[in-house]
């Protein structure tokens, strides 16, 4: 696969004009997997259920509506094996991998390669998946208000793109801190420690 293909392209394109946001949503995010699964081969998917309150629900559900599918990051190591970290700041005391929300019209290796490039200042290719989450999103106050998102974390590789891999910087406000590392430092989020790092063979 060359750094020019997208390993998810047309994902996001199940018409949903027609269905309710629980079958739309659900097929879109059924459709993403089937799409990254042909390119990527097998990789673990974890199925969890977020109940939220009804005022918040009912924005993420207008997202959906829009064509919101979820969010996607990477794990992006350079020639020397090291792993691109960042800090945000609203969690400034610890390291994660960068990756953001989906914007409609967009695929979710799209996604992540755009939260890459501004979070970090870098560009990458991506070479294969780490883990992916779906997740059941519940009106706390009528369970059968529902739908459904998809979070997906790629592997990728360094393009040498952007500023030299010692001087990762960004303009993104939201970022307080880049990094190159060896080894994951202690204070790394755990969905990055527990999920996204034994699948690349680094703890």
């Amino acid at each position: 696969m060359t750094s020019g293909d997208d390993p998810d392209a047309g994902e996001d394109v199940t018409d949903s004009s027609r269905q309710p946001p629980a079958a739309a949503s659900r097929a879109a995010v059924e459709n993403a997997l089937a799409r990254l699964r042909d390119r990527f081969g097998a990789f673990p998917v974890a199925v969890d259920t977020v109940e939220n309150d009804p005022d918040y629900f009912a924005s993420g559900l207008a997202r959906v509506r829009d064509g919101f599918l979820g969010d996607a990051g990477a794990w992006v190591e350079d020639d020397d094996g090291r792993v691109l970290l960042i800090r945000h700041a609203d969690a400034s005391d610890r390291w994660g991998t960068p990756g953001g929300g989906h914007e409609p019209g967009e695929t979710l290796a799209e996604t992540a390669r755009r939260e890459v490039r501004e979070e970090t200042g870098l560009a990458c290719s991506l070479v294969d998946v780490a883990f992916a989450r779906r997740k059941r999103v519940v009106d706390r106050t009528d369970p059968e208000r529902r739908y459904s998102l998809l979070t997906v974390s790629f592997v990728g590789a360094y393009d040498g793109v952007g500023p030299s891999v010692d001087a990762a910087t960004t303009d993104d406000e939201e970022i307080v801190a880049v990094r190159w590392a060896e080894s994951l430092p202690d204070a790394t989020v755990p969905f990055v420690r527990d999920r996204v790092a034994p699948r690349v063979r680094w703890s």
